[in-house]
């Protein structure tokens, strides 16, 4: 999977403040995976399309008896500069693109890398705040989901063609990762005290992933079971978790 991250670029001034910095545009990994697990059917009625702003951005569909997929592209292309405390739109949604009923799946995972591209565990991804919905058919699946990564089923079935609510609004970074600051002193030659602030985020960047997959309706409770792993309840075909 390709990643480009989000470089964080501080300015330090004379007063040791820190500004809020331009980052340039990211692009994050994407995968698409569907799943089938009925003897019944095939795979490749299972399509699912990942959209973005209102825009399809990533898909896996089988159409002219072979798999379309086009799933590592870029997450806020149309962000050219990123400023720390300010909220850019970031709607994530599904589009069942496949010919059966399927329920839907999205795991989101945020974290922090450092210049050489490993990720930096010391560093908090909860700065990295994508701004989920509330009370509109998602729901988060705590019991799977760390400060890194959040999952989320929709609880409805989804019919072809059609496309969930959005499960996110906005994204944005925190601006107070600005606090993290420890200053260090140096003398020079001359007698003189040099006071420097260095920022725990400096040299840093944030990725962004989002992954989505379907299962199919049909015996939803054993197909969500073995595909993903967890129990679920299926009654009147909303889906919801089993405590």
């Amino acid at each position: 999977m390709k990643r480009k991250y989000l470089y964080l670029l501080e300015a330090l001034l004379i007063v040791f403040t820190l500004t809020g910095a331009a980052i340039p545009s990211a692009r994050s990994a994407l995968t698409i995976t569907s799943r089938d697990h009925d003897a019944q059917l095939e795979m490749y009625h299972i399509g699912i399309t990942l959209n973005e702003n209102e825009k399809p951005l990533a898909f896996r569909n089988y159409k002219n008896e072979k798999w379309n997929v086009n799933g590592d592209v870029e997450l806020l292309s149309g962000i050219t500069s990123f400023h720390y405390g300010e909220t850019y739109e970031e709607k994530l949604s599904v589009t069942n693109s496949g010919s059966i009923d399927e329920y839907v799946r999205v795991t989101v995972y945020k974290y922090w890398l450092d210049g050489n591209g490993k990720k930096d565990r010391n560093l908090d991804p909860s700065y990295i705040d994508l701004v989920l919905l509330k009370d509109n058919g998602w729901i988060v699946d705590e019991s799977a989901s760390t400060e890194e990564r959040t999952v989320l089923y929709y609880q409805k079935p989804l019919a072809p063609g059609e496309t969930t609510p959005d499960l996110s609004s906005s994204l944005l970074i925190n601006g107070d990762i600005k606090k993290y600051v420890r200053e260090s002193e140096t003398k020079t030659e001359d007698g003189y005290t040099v006071v420097t602030s260095v920022y725990s985020y400096n040299g840093r960047h944030f990725a962004l992933e989002v992954e989505a997959d379907g299962v199919q309706t049909h015996n939803a409770e054993d197909a969500v079971r073995s595909a993903w792993g967890v129990s679920v309840t299926v009654k009147d075909g909303i889906l919801s978790l089993k405590k």
